[in-house]
């Protein structure tokens, strides 16, 4: 097998973090759905790399692990954005197959990017 060097990308994939927001009244009626608007946290470009997978009781349970650049501030500084916390979610695909989960875990890495831990659930 031969491996072109050349054509390996670092971030070859493009990534969306995000959380849900319930815009319902709030005046307490069960009846009314309400509707979820999305609220976007960080676009970024990405590598996604599968990490494990459990299947249990008819789910099928995977996770994932996701590097990225350090995101940056307005003034240029590598800041992890407020909002990049465990409980968003996360969205990607992946040579056309979606990956989609919640953030588990958000860190840094010493060579300026960041590692993000996710797990995805498909039954």
């Amino acid at each position: 097998m031969y491996t072109d060097r050349n054509a390996l990308k670092e971030y070859a994939y493009h990534g969306t973090f995000y959380k849900k927001e319930d815009t319902s009244s709030g005046d307490g009626n069960l009846l009314d759905d309400g509707d979820e608007t999305e609220v976007v946290i960080l676009k970024t470009e990405c590598d996604v790399q599968e990490t494990n997978k459990l299947f249990n009781s008819g789910v099928i349970t995977m996770g994932y692990t996701i590097y990225f650049p350090n995101p940056t501030n307005e003034d240029d500084n590598e800041e992890i954005p407020e909002g990049l916390v465990p409980g968003i979610r996360f969205r990607s695909n992946m040579y056309g197959m979606n990956v989609d989960g919640m953030v588990i875990g958000v860190y840094p890495t010493q060579m300026h990017g960041c590692v993000a831990y996710i797990k995805g659930t498909d039954i």
